[in-house]
């Protein structure tokens, strides 16, 4: 018999890699770890998101996700306060993660309504989408999410889905060794941080510093910011009849958040907020508009004392912010009484 050649023998190899990839996809594993792979990042309140919607008995009756912009800016605790002092519903979560990425939130919301039913999903917006999915989505998402993400132009398919071996496996020898890997199989009451926590008051860097959100930005730091954000690709740059696919991550997440809130009888509402000298006016406001209100938080676009950075609120602002979304929350609760 011929011995292969070396370019079969290559492919051969790089089947056979294939194939070894694909089984360790295919691994179970502890979805509770899963949550855990972002502990001690800029991303870490994940795991708090995953004990607060399947550990914590107490209901969620008002949820917030989307990007920091909603983490800095809204309150939880003090929407809550709001909400009971008007004799509403008042467990308020905020479930926002740093960046931007919209199936991110679309993970987060499958798992809150798996086990909880809020009587009102607001979910963040800004005024224009990004064009990535979110850059810990590979972390805690379901691999078969990963394999099929539902639409043609993610542009972070293949880094996602070239992670999820290594993930697998890192998951395994957490299963295997958690007091090695330092990500515990199971749920520690004494450790928990609570039905409701603070959001605010601390800006998130990329890198994983975190700035002291009390004090405003200098003008120079957030005409930096500013400038530098204006720089990116900030026009359209397909015909609207290919909008699903250069903005698919928003576009069909949002479809896919939004069914998963109606199946199970969840109204949806949407915030706008701005970046400093942002514009009013929201490039999906359309899409938006065919699933609930959108509440659009411009006013505060041209107030540099609000600011912490370009695109965040101080604690001050988070205040302001926070108070002005109570009573517009509180209608759509009235409504449902």
């Amino acid at each position: 018999m011929k011995s292969l050649s070396a370019g079969w023998q290559i492919v051969m190899v790089l089947l056979a890699a294939l194939l070894c990839a694909v089984l360790v996809s295919l691994l179970p594993v502890n979805d509770y770890q899963r949550w855990q792979m972002l502990d001690g990042t800029i991303h870490h309140n994940a795991r708090w998101i995953y004990e607060r919607v399947h550990y914590d008995p107490t209901p969620i009756d008002v949820a917030l996700i989307g990007p920091s912009r909603v983490g800095s800016g809204v309150s939880a605790p003090r929407l809550s306060q709001e909400l009971a002092a008007r004799g509403l519903p008042s467990n308020v979560v905020n479930f926002s993660l740093p960046e931007q990425g919209r199936n991110i939130n679309a993970v987060i919301v499958e798992q809150m309504l798996a086990d909880k039913r809020p009587k009102l999903l607001v979910i963040g917006v800004s005024e224009k989408p990004g064009r990535f999915g979110h850059s810990a989505y590979k972390y805690i998402a379901p691999a078969g999410d990963m394999v099929n993400p539902g639409y043609p132009l993610n542009l972070n398919y293949l880094p996602d889905l070239f992670y999820l071996p290594y993930r697998q496996l890192v998951l395994l020898a957490a299963e295997v060794m958690p007091g090695t890997i330092g990500m515990p199989k199971r749920f520690d009451a004494a450790a928990y941080r609570g039905s409701a926590i603070e959001t605010t008051g601390d800006v998130p860097l990329p890198g994983g510093a975190i700035k002291n959100g009390t004090q405003p930005a200098s003008m120079a730091e957030l005409e930096r910011g500013v400038k530098k954000l204006r720089g990116g690709v900030n026009r359209t740059l397909l015909p609207p009849a290919l909008a699903d696919w250069e903005f698919g991550d928003e576009r069909l997440n949002i479809r896919r958040i939004v069914g998963m809130a109606r199946a199970r009888g969840v109204p949806v509402a949407f915030l706008a907020l701005p970046y400093f000298t942002g514009p009013a006016t929201l490039q999906e406001q359309r899409l938006y508009q065919g699933f609930g209100p959108v509440w659009n938080a411009a006013f505060l676009s041209p107030h540099a004392e609000l600011f912490a950075d370009y695109g965040h609120l101080t604690a001050n602002g988070a205040r302001l912010l926070t108070d002005w979304l109570a009573p517009r929350v509180a209608g759509e609760l009235e409504k449902r009484r």
